[in-house]
This record gives C-alpha cells, sequence and structure tokens, in this order.
C-alpha cells in the first residue's frame, strides 16, 4: 500500500488529473523503488514528467539507478498486454526481450550522447489483434538543474505508413511494365523513400540508375554506381546464378526471389533477394534484405542441433548407463565367488556381461552408421541367404501374437551390400514392427528386383527388401521425421531414435535408399532399396559360420595401439596356431617389414597415432602387393571416406569382437590368399 497523504498535500499536483496513467502512478509504493518518495525526486524529473504529458506523441522516461520507467498515455497502446503491472518496473524488466538491443544506446543517452532510431519494426497488440508496426524512436539524456544525467528521455513516432509505403513500391515494380508510363509521379515518390534497393540496369549489365537505399544499406552514392558492372559488386560464389538470371531476362523472362551476396563500401557481403522484370532495353530490379532472416535461421539450426544433441546424451546415457551397470555388476559378483572358491552362475554372469558388450557395440554401430562414418566391408552379397538365415532367429524375438510371413522373389538379383549391416537393418525394422503391433498382427518380410528406377542418380537397378507390419502405423508428421537421428515415438528409456536413422545411414552409404509408406491404422512399410551388385565380386564378408578354425603357423603381423587389446589379441592368435609378431604404431610395424619380416596377413588398427591404419596398409602392399589385410576399428575415422569399398584381400573387423569371430577372418583371408 503507498504510504499515506497528508491532508491538503498532493504529491502528485504537478501532473494532470484526468490520466488514467497518472492515476497508476498514484496507487503506486514509489518508496519501495530506489527513486524513493515522490516529494523527494528532483525538480528536473517532475519537470519532465509534466512535459511528458502534455507531449502529443508517445513519449517515455527510464531514470534512476535502476532505470525507473514512466510513459504517458499515448504510450499505454504499444505495451499491449504487458500494460497490466507495467507501472513501477524498470526497462529493463518491461521490456527484456529488447533490452540487449538497447542497452547500448542507452548507455550512450546516460552518458549524455542523443541518438535516433529510425523505422524499428514491432509486433503490437492495439485493437484486439496482432499486427506489424513501425516507429522511429529519439533517446536524449535528462538532465538535472546541474546538467548531471538522472536518466533519459524517448519520444517515439509511429511510421507505418511510410514502412508500408514501401510495399506499394513493390507491387509497382512488379508491374512496373504496364504501370510505369501511368505512374511515373508516384515512381519517383517511392522511388526515393523506399528502403529496398532499387536498380535500372542496361541490357549489357551495367547500372543506369539506382535509388538512394544504397547509400543507406551499402554505402554507395548514385554517382559510384553508374556505368559499373553488375558483377563486380556480386559475391564470387554467386557469380554464375546472377549470370544466369541476368541471361534469362534478357530472353524478356522475369526473374523472382534471386538470393544473392552484395558486397558494401565496408567489404562485408549482404544478402538480397532480388526481383527482376525486363522492359525494352532496361532491366528494373528490386532488392529486398534477407540479412536478418538468414541470421534468425541460423539461430534456428543452432538451436536444432543443440537439441539433437541434448535427445543425444541423454538417450544415449540413459543406456549405456544400464549396460555398464550390467557389466559391472556381473564382474563384481563373479570376482567375489572366485574369491570364494566357488564358480556356480558364473557362466550365467559372463554370458550376461558379454549380451551387454554386444548391446553397446549394436549401439554405437548405429550411431555410426547413422553418422556415415563406419567403413562398410561391402561385398557380392544375397539378400535372400540373409532372410532365410534370419528366419529362425526372428520367431521366437516376435512372440507367439505376430505371425511372421516371408516373401522371397526367385532369382533375386545380388546386391553390392555389407552383410552384417543389411542384417542389422533387417532385424531393427522387424523389431519395430513387433513393437507397433502390441496386440499381435502379421510381419512380413519380402524381397524383389526393381530395373530402371530413378532414385535420384539416374535410372539403375535395385534390390528391395520390404518390412510390412499391420500395426498402429505412423502419421505424415511423424514419417516426415521417422529418420531423423535421436526421434522417437517410444517412452523415455525404451528406445534412443537411432533404429531408423542408422537403417537410413547404411542405405545410402551403399548407394541406395530407405523410403517409408505408413498411414494410422494401416501399418507400416519400410523398404531398402540397395544398388545391384554389378562386376566380379567385392571383398569377402568377415563373418565365417565355422567357429574352431585353426592356423598352421602363418605369421600374423599385428599393429594395434591399445595395450590390453593387443595383448589379449596376440594370445588368441598363437592359441589358434598362429605366429604374431605385434606392435603399437604404423611406424614400427614398417620397420619390421623392412627387416625382412614378411607376414602372411596384416592386421591392423584403423585408427592408429601418427600413420593410420589404411596408409599402413598401402606402404605394406607395396612391399607386399598381395598381402593380406584385416582391418579391426570401432571407429572408421577418416580413413575410408575417399570410398565406402575394400580393397581386395581385405575386411574389416569392428570392435568390440567376438575371440572366434577374430580368429575365423584371419583364417578366411589367409585361406584367401593367392598361392
Amino acid at each position: 500500500m503507498p504510504p499515506p497523504v497528508s491532508a491538503g498535500h498532493d504529491p502528485f499536483a504537478f501532473l494532470p488529473a484526468d490520466s488514467p496513467t497518472v492515476a497508476e502512478m498514484r496507487a503506486f509504493d514509489w518508496a519501495t523503488t530506489a527513486l524513493g518518495p515522490v516529494d523527494d525526486w528532483p525538480v528536473a524529473l517532475k519537470v519532465m514528467l509534466a512535459t511528458m504529458f502534455d507531449t502529443p506523441r508517445p513519449m517515455f522516461l527510464s531514470v534512476g539507478p535502476e532505470q525507473q520507467f514512466f510513459f504517458n498515455d499515448l504510450y499505454r497502446s504499444m505495451l499491449g498486454r504487458r500494460l497490466q503491472g507495467a507501472m513501477g518496473k524498470t526497462f529493463r524488466a518491461l521490456w527484456p526481450e529488447v533490452w540487449d538491443d538497447v542497452a547500448a544506446t542507452v548507455e550512450r543517452a546516460l552518458g549524455g550522447e542523443g541518438t535516433l532510431h529510425t523505422d524499428l519494426p514491432l509486433r503490437m497488440t492495439r485493437q484486439g489483434f496482432e499486427e506489424e508496426t513501425w516507429w522511429t524512436f529519439s533517446y536524449s539524456p535528462l538532465r538535472d538543474e546541474r546538467g548531471k544525467v538522472l536518466g533519459i528521455v524517448a519520444i517515439t513516432n509511429e511510421t507505418t505508413r511510410a514502412v508500408r509505403t514501401t510495399q506499394v513500391l513493390r507491387e509497382l515494380n512488379a508491374s512496373l511494365e504496364v504501370e510505369i508510363d501511368l505512374r511515373t509521379r508516384e515512381r519517383d515518390q517511392i522511388w526515393a523513400i523506399a528502403r529496398d534497393l532499387y536498380v535500372v540496369m542496361t541490357r549489357d549489365g551495367h547500372y543506369r540508375d539506382v535509388n538512394p537505399a544504397w547509400r543507406t544499406e551499402l554505402g554507395y552514392d548514385t554517382d559510384e554506381l553508374v556505368g559499373l558492372g553488375f558483377e563486380e559488386l556480386i559475391h564470387p560464389d554467386d557469380l554464375d546464378r546472377a549470370r544466369d538470371a541476368v541471361s534469362q531476362m534478357v530472353e524478356g523472362e522475369v526473374v523472382e526471389d534471386l538470393e544473392l551476396r552484395l558486397r558494401g563500401k565496408d567489404g562485408s557481403y549482404r544478402w538480397f533477394a532480388w526481383t527482376g522484370v525486363p522492359d525494352g532495353d532496361v532491366i528494373y530490379g528490386m532488392g529486398r534484405d534477407t540479412q536478418r532472416r538468414r541470421d534468425m535461421d541460423d539461430h534456428l539450426r543452432h538451436a536444432q542441433k543443440l537439441e539433437a544433441l541434448g535427445r543425444l546424451t541423454g538417450g544415449i546415457a540413459h543406456d549405456f548407463n544400464n549396460i555398464l551397470g550390467g557389466i559391472g555388476g556381473a564382474i563384481e559378483v563373479v570376482t567375489e565367488r572366485i574369491e570364494q572358491g566357488r564358480v556356480d552362475g558364473s557362466r550365467r554372469l559372463l554370458d550376461a556381461a558379454r549380451g551387454a558388450v554386444q548391446r553397446a557395440a549394436g549401439l554405437t554401430h548405429r550411431l555410426l552408421a547413422y553418422s556415415r562414418q563406419q567403413a562398410l566391408s561391402l561385398s557380392d552379397v544375397d539378400a535372400n541367404a540373409i532372410v532365410h538365415g534370419l528366419d529362425l532367429l526372428l520367431r521366437p524375438l516376435l512372440g507367439e501374437q505376430i505371425r511372421l510371413q516371408v516373401m522371397m522373389a526367385e532369382s533375386l538379383w545380388r546386391t553390392l551390400s555389407d552383410a552384417s549391416q543389411l542384417e542389422s537393418a533387417i532385424l531393427n525394422l522387424a523389431i519395430n514392427g513387433r513393437d507397433a503391433m502390441p496386440h499381435g498382427g502379421t510381419l512380413t518380410i519380402a524381397t524383389r528386383n526393381m530395373a530402371g528406377i530413378d532414385l535420384g542418380k539416374g535410372p539403375a537397378d535395385h534390390v528391395v527388401v520390404e518390412v510390412t507390419d499391420t500395426g498402429t502405423g505412423m502419421s505424415a508428421s511423424v514419417v516426415e521425421k521417422a529418420f531423423d537421428p535421436f526421434f522417437t515415438t517410444k517412452a523415455i528409456g525404451q528406445g534412443t531414435g537411432l533404429g531408423l536413422s542408422m537403417v537410413d545411414g547404411f542405405a545410402r552409404q551403399t548407394g541406395g535408399r530407405a523410403i517409408i509408406t505408413s498411414a494410422p491404422g494401416r501399418g507400416t512399410t519400410v523398404s531398402l532399396w540397395l544398388p545391384r551388385h554389378v562386376g566380379a565380386p567385392a571383398a569377402k564378408h568377415s563373418h565365417i559360420e565355422n567357429p574352431g578354425r585353426r592356423g598352421g603357423g602363418q605369421h600374423v603381423l599385428l599393429v594395434e595401439d591399445e595395450d590390453m587389446l593387443r595383448s589379449l589379441t596376440r594370445e588368441v592368435l598363437e592359441e589358434a596356431g598362429y605366429t604374431v609378431s605385434d606392435c603399437a604404431e604404423g611406424t614400427e610395424a614398417l620397420l619390421l617389414l623392412a627387416a625382412d619380416d614378411r607376414p602372411d596377413v596384416l592386421v591392423t588398427d584403423v585408427g592408429l597415432p601418427g600413420m593410420d591404419g589404411r596408409r599402413l596398409a598401402q606402404a605394406a602392399r607395396e612391399r607386399q602387393p598381395n598381402l593380406p589385410v584385416l582391418f579391426i576399428t570401432g571407429y572408421a575415422w577418416e580413413a575410408f571416406s575417399d570410398s565406402p569399398v575394400l580393397p581386395e584381400r581385405c575386411a574389416i573387423l569392428s570392435k568390440p569382437f567376438s575371440v572366434h569371430a577374430l580368429v575365423d577372418a584371419v583364417a578366411d583371408l589367409v585361406d584367401g590368399t593367392p598361392a
């Protein structure tokens, strides 16, 4: 409550009595602010307040150490919904969204320097609906009788009508060929006041006339531009598009919304969207500044990236914490039992830990497949064989309520793909289909040949693998986002949103596509379009379904910078019957090769310090052209960025891998080595 006023004393007697704003000022307890009671206010402030309420324009004051905000009755409509409770607020609290933009100007006024801001756009609600308006503000210092600056004085003037006049100019420019003779006078008036860039250009590409906006927007006077070739101000990267547009206009076509960067007099570039209309021997052009819109788009994209990163850290951290918890718990229990001389149940716990490792590997593989950073071991793959191999695996995973139907085309073409990644993609799609049918249904996996289909790179033959469910289906908006990373309709903790993005990333990396067809209540079909294999078979896939294969003393050169993994790999290979030389770096491996140490197979990590694994393999093959190479990696890095196809007699094994997969991969390369 405001303090009681003594009888006969009115501290607001210097203000009008019939003002709604003054009534709100009377009701506010100013003693709670930095300005203190009204009787203690500086005389200069009271005089300016009285002047403000007599001024027939919207006006405000910002006064005191906290920049207390005062406004007159004409300013009330500018506040819109924030009028309620506006009295007594500070400038910053009342207009927080614009404070960063005006803070420097406020500081200049407080420092004694007046400024003027013209045609500032504001969205306001004045007649019960939101509208776009433009205003001109002046900021001046408010001084007391000793010249000390108490705050700022702002006088506003609405310039909406003048700004909207430029919209009339746009319409005039669009129909300039018809109206130029009828509206010459109006054109000249608008030409002079428009903020958009207007130009009259000869057909050979030289400026003949420009409007004054070129000076205000880019800093050029008219005499600096007349006779100048248009190419001299265009950004080099935009020249080809600009030349094409001029050629179109010379042929009589209208060019609309052509975005080009123009160099200002200070050397900086700004984006303008151009409309050009040919008329006889000249071309009329209008350029609208789109730099602000592009800056806003950049901020939006940055915000979207941050949102995606947040979903990544949340989803992946959740899954990995669960996985690590399972592994750590199993190891802890087994350790305690071994110390107690017990082994009962240890195999079950170790199997659980191994399963957790496989789930973690699957998660990282989905991440790498989505980002297309996982090198594929592309080979001549029979998709029917992959589907047939998954048949028995899928049936127990789907459960009794879901009927699995497999429809494999006869004489299916071979496809150039990665067998393990294709298998993982189909498995992902099948599990997604199962989750979409909580009350049961039918899951169909089908294959077929499609000849001469253009997916954006020209007509080509494709092998199509389709997974169809009869589940809940997806709306068009969900389908549009389904391949986005980390997008999922599942509850928190039930999915990372990487399954479909992994499938799409894998398909695109092979040169194909993944396509979704779905509707609510009608189920979903996800089709993998994979390129048909043409030519000789590519490198073999490293997975061999023949456990227990052993070597016969062949020499393996092992290069791995992780000590524990190198030691374990060496032990496994030696127990499998191989002779192993190992080192931690590519340069050390080259020294061994230079010493006439000729291995039968090279096993190397890709991400080695210094020389990476691929360059090591290339250098080794300069000495031994037929040397088989097994790449082991958890992240393909940049080593295979130039080609997704491995060289001949090469294979790749993704970390973490089982010891059987390692031994089988080495045996496969040794067995396939030419004599």
